[in-house]
C-alpha cells in the first residue's frame, strides 16, 4: 500500500484496485437514485438530484485522476473514455432537468449519434456500425435530441445484446434529416418487455419540432426506427407543444 493520502493513489504496472471499487460503487449508488427520481414528487426529486451529483462528481474525479496520473492499456483507456462520457451525460441530464423551459439551438444530428455509438464497449457480442452520409443541422432542444438518440440506441443493443449487428444510419433527405437505427434482433412483437423503452418519449420529441417518428422491419431481420426532423436551413422551426 503505498502513503498518499492527500491523493489518489495508482499502483505501478495497473490500475488501483480501490480506485475501481470506488468508481463501481459510485455508479451503483448513482443507478439506483435515478430509478428512485420517477416515483417522487418534486421536492424529493429535487433532494435526490441534489444527492445524485455528488457520486457523479466522485466518479468523474476518479477517472480524471486515473487518466492522468497512469499509462493504462488502451483498452481500458477506452473503457475509461466512455465512463467519462457517461457521468457527462448523466450530469447534463440533472441539470436540464431543474430547468423549466430547455433551450433551442442548432446542432448537428450526425455529431448527436456518434457519441453513442462510440460507447459500445469493445468487449460486447455485437457490432455496432454508424454511417454518416451527411451532415445535417436541426434546430431542436439538444438534451432532449440526445435523450432521445440514447433510447434509440440502447433499445438497438438490447435487442441484440445476445449477438448481432445494429446499424445507424444519418443522411439528408428532401428538407429532412434522417436518423435510421436498424438491429438484427427479433423485431418488434417479439421482443422482451424492456425492448420499445421510451419510444413514446421520442415520438413526443420529435413531433414537438415538427418531424415523425415511425418503427417498422429492417433488412437485417429485426426492428428499424426512423427519426426525421427538419432542416434547419436558417428558417424558424415550430416547436410548440
Amino acid at each position: 500500500m503505498f502513503d498518499c493520502p492527500d491523493r489518489i493513489c495508482v499502483a505501478p504496472g495497473g490500475l488501483h484496485m480501490h480506485i475501481i471499487d470506488r468508481i463501481d460503487h459510485s455508479f451503483d449508488g448513482s443507478t439506483t437514485t435515478i430509478r428512485r427520481l420517477a416515483e417522487l414528487d418534486a421536492y424529493s426529486a429535487q433532494a435526490l438530484r441534489h444527492d445524485l451529483r455528488q457520486p457523479l462528481a466522485a466518479v468523474r474525479l476518479l477517472v480524471d485522476a486515473v487518466v492522468s496520473t497512469t499509462d493504462v492499456p488502451p483498452e481500458v483507456a477506452g473503457v475509461l473514455k466512455r465512463v467519462q462520457q457517461q457521468t457527462d451525460w448523466m450530469v447534463e441530464l440533472l441539470r436540464s432537468a431543474e430547468e423549466p423551459e430547455s433551450a433551442v439551438s442548432l446542432v448537428d444530428l450526425a455529431d448527436v449519434v456518434e457519441v453513442p455509438c462510440s460507447a459500445t464497449p469493445e468487449y460486447a457480442p455485437y457490432e455496432v456500425r454508424f454511417v454518416k452520409e451527411d451532415d445535417a443541422e436541426v434546430l431542436v432542444d439538444p438534451v432532449g435530441l440526445k435523450r432521445s438518440v440514447w433510447n434509440l440506441l440502447d433499445n438497438a443493443r438490447r435487442a441484440v445484446a445476445e449477438g448481432g449487428r445494429v446499424e445507424v444510419r444519418v443522411r439528408k433527405h428532401r428538407r429532412d434529416a434522417v436518423l435510421e437505427v436498424a438491429d438484427s434482433g427479433p423485431g418488434f412483437g417479439r421482443i422482451s418487455t424492456h425492448h420499445g423503452l421510451g419510444l413514446v418519449g421520442v415520438r413526443r420529441f420529435v413531433e414537438r419540432f415538427g418531424g415523425e417518428f415511425s418503427a417498422g422491419s429492417s433488412a437485417l431481420g429485426g426492428a428499424l426506427v426512423t427519426l426525421r426532423l427538419p432542416l434547419a436551413f436558417g428558417g424558424a422551426v415550430d416547436c410548440g407543444r
